[in-house]
């Protein structure tokens, strides 16, 4: 995947186009878009949410901290 920043604007969150240039996993994005009833946008937010929380978890690990602190 490559993120590119589009601008800002006042006030909105940042925009960002994700180019997802893996066909089978653009592929189970509309999928599951379809199938939940939701946006592939939600999809595409929750997975960069979760994949930051998975690397400050690793982080954590790393510097000695247990669970959330």
């Amino acid at each position: 995947m490559a993120i590119k920043e589009r601008g800002k604007r006042k006030n909105t969150p940042e925009e960002h186009l994700v180019w997802v240039t893996d066909s089978m996993a653009y592929d189970r994005l509309h999928v599951l878009s379809a199938e939940y009833s939701v946006s592939v946008e939600l999809l595409v937010n929750v997975a960069v949410k979760r994949l930051l929380d998975d690397v400050d978890f690793v982080r954590g690990l790393r510097t000695g901290k247990m669970g959330t602190e």
